[in-house]
């Protein structure tokens, strides 16, 4: 088995999204940021980092990009 494998199936380190603060074990995975630091995201935010077109160089910097999208009337 690849390396990434394991570490793909490996509990998130931490408890909750950095983002919106989720804290239901069943969605939360990871992501990376530029230096390879590994930070725990639910499953909304590390589709939106995926699909963001630059990756985040601090948990500041994630938060703004994938942080809420909808933009009020």
């Amino acid at each position: 088995m690849r390396m990434e494998n394991l570490e793909r199936r490996a509990a998130p380190s931490s408890g909750a999204c950095v983002v919106c603060n989720c804290t239901d074990a069943r969605v939360l995975s990871f992501t990376r940021l530029m230096d390879g630091e590994r930070v725990t995201v639910c499953g909304s935010h590390k589709i939106a980092h995926r699909r963001s077109e630059t990756i985040a160089r601090t948990i500041e910097e994630l938060r703004q990009l994938t942080g809420e999208r909808r933009k009020s009337a």
